[in-house]
């Protein structure tokens, strides 16, 4: 092999290493915890609760109510 090929292997190597131990470095420095869902969850009970109180409210007509009049009619 020429010259040209040992500067090239030469030349590779801290890159190769660099291109692996960036990413690698960076996994073990900050590791990836369990994502959060404590709001989405607070959002779906507070919708969910939303939703039970106006299908229970006097005199409001549901959606459906609505629809089935207008096929009737």
């Amino acid at each position: 092999m020429t010259a040209v090929v040992w500067v090239n292997v030469a030349l590779a190597i801290p890159f190769l290493l660099a291109f692996i131990g960036i990413p690698l470095w960076m996994t073990f420095r900050r590791p990836q915890t369990g994502p959060d869902h404590s709001q989405a969850h607070a959002y779906l009970r507070a919708r969910a609760a939303l939703a039970s109180a106006v299908a229970l409210a006097p005199g409001r007509v549901t959606g459906e109510a609505r629809h089935a009049d207008r096929i009737a009619a």
